[in-house]
């Protein structure tokens, strides 16, 4: 599998035929579409929620291009992420330890909310022939959320002392230095009290996606469900059950692919701690389908080194890149390479390495334009420039 994340204001800027057409060059097998983002405005005719743009079905224009060309369209719903929806519904905001309530997160915890996120995601199902739902932000955003007096009722019926582990979360992030891992460590050491936190935390999500998901098995039994999940949670369930209340283990019985988002140059890593995330959400049974760095930041060398890590993990499905529009395009044809710019910017120059060595293009490939430069076996990596600023590439 090759996915790619779509953001579906791509389709307003060149397209959906040109979008797919991309896609398909570059082997592109799923698409992950974002069909409800943060703002909470939707992708597809909704009576629940706000277009995205009036008068364009986004989602329909992406799903009729993506399966001409034989393309699965999984349908991304950014879950407990909702501008609108806090906006409309003030008291559902996430609480933070600090700050009071979130102005666009709203908390996994609020039951009409998971219902409505039930319904927006039966709309689609019941309109649009849809190959996948994919599920992002279905986590709490941090430790530092979910203080409200609710949620610290939440914890004592689980059998927290909630004042205490208050106290040792403002110790964490609030106190001297030698406290920054207190939380963490009390719940290595079996903490009861840190336990219960961490335990309520990822009840609180399981029961969202159960609520979410219960109409899609009944729906369409057969389709794919997925989520994109923080990496930590693969190789460190103490950093992953606290801060986002994820649980591999919990919610692979109710997915059936993984995508950890394994973005090395956001979190400063390479391509070894790539590969330790996918290794570790290959552990917990489900296909695993794992998030590249293929934005702001990456490069063509970063990627190929990702890549390389990722495709080397014997059961592995594949990789997705994060997102379409960021990275140069570039799908080898024959001798020739077809360098294809979906980015902001014009590309300037571009270079082809390997084991012939280097070589060099000086050119200008507008946004949304491509051109086609002389190839030969020997090379395997592309690198892309803007001006002074290198960009990331794809070459396939």
């Amino acid at each position: 599998m090759l996915g790619i994340w779509m953001w579906a204001d791509t389709l307003t800027a060149r397209g959906a035929d040109k979008v797919f057409d991309d896609c398909m060059l570059i082997g592109v097998t799923d698409v992950f579409f974002l069909t409800k983002g943060l703002s909470g405005n939707c992708a597809f005719r909704t009576d629940l929620a706000p277009a995205m743009l009036e008068g364009r079905d986004l989602l329909d224009e992406a799903l009729g291009a993506a399966h001409k060309r034989g393309i699965r369209l999984h349908a991304w719903f950014t879950s407990a992420q909702d501008k609108r929806y806090c906006a409309e519904h003030p008291d559902c905001g996430l609480y933070h330890l600090t700050k009071g309530r979130s102005e666009s997160i709203v908390s996994i915890t609020d039951e009409s909310y998971a219902r409505f996120t039930h319904d927006i995601v039966s709309d689609v199902l019941a309109a649009y022939p849809v190959d996948g739902v994919h599920l992002d932000y279905i986590r709490y955003n941090h430790l530092l959320y979910g203080w409200s007096d609710g949620d610290l009722e939440r914890y004592r019926r689980q059998g927290a002392d909630a004042d205490r582990i208050r106290k040792l979360v403002e110790r964490t992030f609030y106190g001297d230095d030698a406290d920054k891992q207190a939380v963490f460590e009390a719940y290595r050491q079996g903490d009861r009290d840190v336990r219960a936190l961490a335990e309520t935390r990822i009840n609180n999500v399981c029961r969202f996606a159960d609520t979410v998901l219960e109409g899609v098995r009944t729906a369409r039994p057969d389709i794919t469900v997925s989520a994109a999940l923080m990496p930590e949670g693969a190789y460190d369930t103490v950093f992953a059950h606290l801060h986002y209340g994820q649980d591999y283990e919990r919610l692979s019985g109710k997915l059936d692919l993984l995508l950890p988002m394994a973005y090395s140059i956001a979190y400063s890593m390479d391509d070894a701690w790539v590969r330790k995330v996918t290794i570790g959400a290959l552990r917990f049974g489900p296909k695993v389908l794992t998030g590249l760095h293929a934005y702001e930041g990456g490069t063509g060398e970063t990627l190929k080194k990702d890549m390389a890590a990722v495709l080397g993990v014997e059961g592995v499905s594949g990789v997705c890149l994060f997102r379409y529009g960021t990275a140069v395009l570039a799908p080898v044809n024959g001798n020739k390479l077809t360098v294809t710019n979906p980015t902001d910017a014009p590309v300037t120059a571009l270079e082809l390495s390997g084991g012939k060595g280097k070589q060099g293009f000086e050119m200008t490939i507008p946004s949304g334009e491509s051109v086609d430069i002389p190839y030969s076996a020997g090379y395997d990596a592309l690198r892309a420039w803007s001006g002074d600023k290198e960009i990331c590439a794809y070459m396939s």
